[in-house]
């Protein structure tokens, strides 16, 4: 195969694949590594990736880097044989998507593809994240398999991106009829306290919380605040017209005339007059709405009045609550009566008893000497260590001896000095 021969049969499986083609491709083809670096050398081909080839002449694709990066998860398998939601297969999704469908402006420094299983790459601008992918969650956009807006905007909640950008991807989806808020909002719902909103708050309250930090608003919304300015608009100019009233009310009763057209005819519409007088109608349906919002209940009115008039039973019991009882009076009534039998038991306690004091004062008169002795014999002597018996005195020497061997206090101490025998008895 010459060169013209291999050119030709890498550009008929490279247009259908954006002008790129995987070395696997062309061996597949029948055309070694040593011949593309020869073609490549030639200017033939360009090297845009590890195993990716892009042919010169087909010019550079948009999203370069996000083909390149899918192409090589099946580098073997042509485009036209990958099947949307092929298993082995991946889906660009993520801030990658949101490039390929335009929506938004977040960033997206590298290739985000979401595959079935667990899958590394050594390319150090592309990230796999495993993640099941429904075939109704896929599109396709420039033959690439690639989210829905919907899925995108759950993927981007769900992996913590930016709430203005994701407000920003939710705007531009809404505006181009993407996505359908309703089905959004339930979906969304679960994010609302990941991103600072009450465990409350609805999906509708988290669209309108990420769409007002991106300094963007709903078509819907657009849409609502123009019709309430118009109808602003309307009331103020018939306010500061009233002669315009006055018209269409002549136009009204002109209209009601078979015979005669209305004379205002040429000037106004009949079928916009009466669009205009329905509209200043009042609504009987409405009227008698409010008609019986405004009528009291009688059902509520008389649980009301049952519930205002006072309860028999309840005043009774409220009355023996407050009405003290009898025999309680009665027991604090004789707890506060002084007792007889305790005030008389209490004076003769008081009382001094004469025995007491005829002893008191028969100590009195005792001798100074008696009282000294008294007074001794109350302190208690210090203990003495005694090394030998002291000689018992006879009978007749200091008095009479005790049982403990002590004298018996006759005005002398017993701790005095010995008695000599020259001293009388």
């Amino acid at each position: 195969m010459d060169r013209t021969e291999q050119v030709a049969a890498l550009s008929g499986a490279a247009a259908d694949q954006w002008g790129l083609v995987t070395a696997a491709q062309a061996k597949e083809l029948g055309i070694n590594g040593v011949q593309l670096l020869r073609l490549t050398e030639a200017g033939l081909l360009s090297n845009v990736g590890r195993g990716v080839y892009q042919l010169t002449a087909a010019g550079v694709p948009p999203h370069l880097e996000v083909k390149v990066a899918w192409l090589r998860l099946q580098p073997k398998r042509f485009l036209w044989d990958r099947p949307v939601g092929d298993p082995d297969s991946g889906v660009v999704s993520h801030a990658s998507a949101c490039q390929l469908l335009d929506l938004g402006d977040i960033p997206a420094p590298d290739v985000e593809i979401s595959v079935p299983r667990r899958r590394t790459t050594t390319e150090p601008f592309v990230r796999l994240r495993t993640a099941q992918v429904a075939t109704t969650e896929i599109t396709t956009v420039d033959g690439l398999p690639v989210t829905t807006a919907m899925r995108t905007i759950a993927d981007l909640l769900h992996s913590g991106a930016d709430g203005g950008h994701i407000g920003g991807v939710i705007a531009d989806a809404e505006r181009r009829d993407l996505i359908n808020v309703d089905d959004l909002a339930e979906q969304v719902q679960p994010f609302a306290r990941k991103y600072g909103l009450k465990a409350s708050a609805t999906g509708y309250d988290l669209i309108n919380h990420l769409v007002a930090q991106a300094g963007e608003s709903l078509r819907r919304q657009e849409v609502d605040r123009a019709s309430q300015e118009g109808f602003d608009q309307a009331v103020h100019l018939l306010a500061e017209r009233p002669d315009l009233i006055e018209l269409m009310w002549a136009t009204r009763a002109a209209a009601r005339q078979q015979d005669n057209p209305p004379p205002t005819a040429s000037v106004l519409d009949p079928a916009l007059m009466e669009v205009i007088r329905k509209s200043l109608q009042p609504d009987p349906a409405v009227t008698e709405s409010i008609r019986k919002l405004w009528q009291p209940d009688p059902a509520v009115t008389e649980a009301i009045r049952k519930t205002l008039q006072p309860n028999a039973a309840l005043t009774e019991s409220i009355r023996k609550l407050w009405q003290p009882d009898p025999a309680v009076t009665e027991a604090i009534r004789k707890m506060l009566q002084p007792n007889f039998a305790i005030a008389e038991a209490m004076q003769k306690m008081m009382q001094p008893d004469p025995g007491i004091g005829r002893a008191v004062r028969n100590v009195a008169a005792l001798p100074p000497g008696m009282l000294k002795a008294f007074g001794q014999a109350t302190v208690p002597a210090p203990a003495a260590k005694r090394t030998s018996p002291s000689p018992r005195p006879s009978d007749g020497e200091g008095g009479a001896i005790s049982g403990d061997g002590a004298q018996e206090l006759d005005g002398t101490s017993s701790q005095g000095p010995e008695k000599s025998d020259s001293q009388p008895g």
